[in-house]
């Protein structure tokens, strides 16, 4: 048997610290102590890597709960501020805009629209039959902010004063003149909140909870009805109070003790917080403790050489690990490292399942799942940039509102499923009459948004023809008559940003639409009154 030595150690007031390998070493030295002193730090090694990836895990489930909460939250936005311009509403046509808010109502997120003026009453009510009384009582507060900040308003949960169950509020200001006359809000539906939990939870021991900005459960994966409208546990309200994004042990409702991560909404500040239980650790541990002390004994006997071996398998499979949980935390691809233990291995595999998840996540943000095109999301940051850019070389830009004629009619006889095909048959046919460096987005369920870069209003009108022509002709399998109406706005001369864009050119298309659909219409110069107000 070859001899070594270990190196000397300086003396020194603190503990002494010593490595795996230094561990090893005086495993060598200490024939009697080799498989106590190699099993202790395997599985504490072992203990932390599992722990951290269980809360990496919880994390990236709350992240993901979160991006899926973000994105329908603001297609209901998106909506709502695609009401506040409707004409009836600013006509002062409230029967007639009371019908679109009913039409508009579909089986999602949605329960209902309501419309409050200045002084809080309501004014209309998609609960309550128009002309009939409306509750005096049960508005929230909150939604005061909408007429105090001029912005959108998520509330807490709240008992809804016409059905009495548990409901969240969203609210946007409609505008008229500068002044903010109505606050147009929808009722949300908690169960809604809940599907979403339990289609992003991994695990079904796992529980993934959403808390409203008072810390209320709105919505859970598991006895949801039990606990909704219940503040969460004071351990878990104090930490969300203190901090954005956090992990720490704490115990579920039910008392169950649990590793927790959660994340805060920025938009909204709602939270979002997965627990994970301890006793998996703990039963994996076990399980793994077993197994080493069942091998102390062969331990014993291998030695030197199995020692050694043993300790470089262990650090280079930790740090490799370790490396790839680093750039999984900066939300870089990761590369599986060379491991030599099967329980790394698992883990690894996990972690790169967890980078394909954020990278997934990290698409659907700002794509259109249906389709693949840009959301508004990502078209508003593309038009950000664009617009800048506009306006220092002094250039044109055109932003076009497309919307399918005769769609309606495809989904009610032949099925949402012959519909998609056609917005997929739509968005291929746009990208190939558009240029390269213009950029399309869908924004609703038959309704898309073209930005033409450096393009004169002639060039715009141009391609908006050219679009109408492909479009209009038939679809595979599709007897029913589709064709497309566009309008067309223009900066500087409509608007300086994207919003006041769209507003233009959905006017625009409204009005091809009125003239009898399956054309193309430019937004008109604005008044002089309307230059003045800009």
């Amino acid at each position: 048997m070859t001899h070594v030595s270990a190196q000397p150690v300086a003396h020194a007031d603190a503990g002494r610290r010593f490595s795996l390998r230094g561990s090893m070493a005086a495993l060598v030295l200490m024939c009697v102590l080799p498989a106590v002193v190699g099993s202790a730090i395997l599985m504490a090694s072992l203990f932390q890597l599992k722990q951290a990836h269980m809360e990496q895990q919880a994390a990236l489930v709350a992240r993901t709960v979160l991006a899926d909460l973000d994105s329908e939250l603001s297609a209901v936005e998106s909506a709502l501020q695609v009401l506040t311009t409707s004409r009836e509403l600013h006509n002062g046509d409230l029967p007639a805009f009371y019908q679109r808010a009913t039409d508009a109502l579909g089986h999602g997120i949605v329960i209902n629209y309501l419309l409050t003026n200045p002084q809080g009453q309501q004014v209309l009510n998609t609960l309550v039959p128009w002309g009939s009384p409306l509750p005096e009582h049960g508005t929230p507060g909150q939604l005061w902010g909408v007429f105090a900040q001029r912005k959108a308003v998520l509330t807490h949960l709240f008992k809804g004063p016409v059905t009495g169950e548990p409901v969240i509020a969203m609210g946007v200001p409609v505008e008229e003149a500068g002044q903010v006359i109505y606050s147009l809000n929808v009722g949300l539906s908690p169960a809604r909140v809940s599907q979403i939990v339990s289609r992003n939870a991994i695990n079904a021991d796992w529980t993934v909870a959403v808390l409203d900005q008072s810390g209320t459960i709105v919505g859970r994966n598991s006895q949801s009805e039990r606990y909704l409208g219940e503040p969460t546990v004071p351990a878990l309200l104090q930490a969300v109070t203190q901090r954005g994004t956090g992990t720490f042990e704490t115990v579920t409702k039910e008392g169950t003790p649990v590793f927790t991560s959660f994340v805060t909404s920025s938009r909204w500040g709602w939270r979002v917080v997965v627990g994970a239980p301890t006793a998996i650790l703990q039963h994996d541990m076990n399980r793994y403790l077993g197994w080493l002390l069942g091998s102390m004994g062969v331990a014993l006997l291998v030695g030197l050489v199995l020692a050694h071996q043993l300790a470089v398998r262990v650090l280079s499979s930790v740090r490799g690990l370790n490396d790839a949980a680093l750039a999984l935390g900066r939300g870089e691809a990761v590369t599986l490292p060379r491991v030599q233990l099967r329980e790394a291995e698992a883990v690894g595999q996990a972690m790169l399942q967890a980078s394909d998840m954020v990278q997934r996540v990290r698409f659907m943000a700002r794509h259109d799942p249906l389709t693949e095109l840009p959301n508004r999301l990502l078209l508003a940051e593309a038009a950000t940039h664009q617009l800048a850019l506009a306006a220092r070389q002094q250039r044109q830009l055109a932003i076009l509102a497309l919307d399918l004629d005769g769609f309606k009619g495809v989904n009610d006889t032949l099925g949402h499923a012959r519909g998609d095909e056609v917005l997929k048959t739509t968005a291929q046919r746009i990208l190939q009459t558009i240029r390269a460096a213009d950029m399309v987005a869908r924004v609703g369920g038959d309704e898309f948004l073209i930005m033409l870069t450096d393009a004169t209003p002639e060039a715009a009108m141009e391609t908006a023809q050219r679009l109408v022509a492909v479009l209009s002709v038939p679809f595979a399998g599709v007897a029913v008559p589709v064709s497309a109406s566009v309008g067309v706005a223009m900066f500087p001369h409509h608007g300086a940003d994207l919003q006041a864009l769209s507003i233009r050119a959905d006017a625009a298309l409204y009005e091809a639409k009125r003239q009898g659909k399956g054309r193309a219409t430019l937004s008109p110069e604005p008044s002089e009154k309307a230059k003045a107000r800009a």
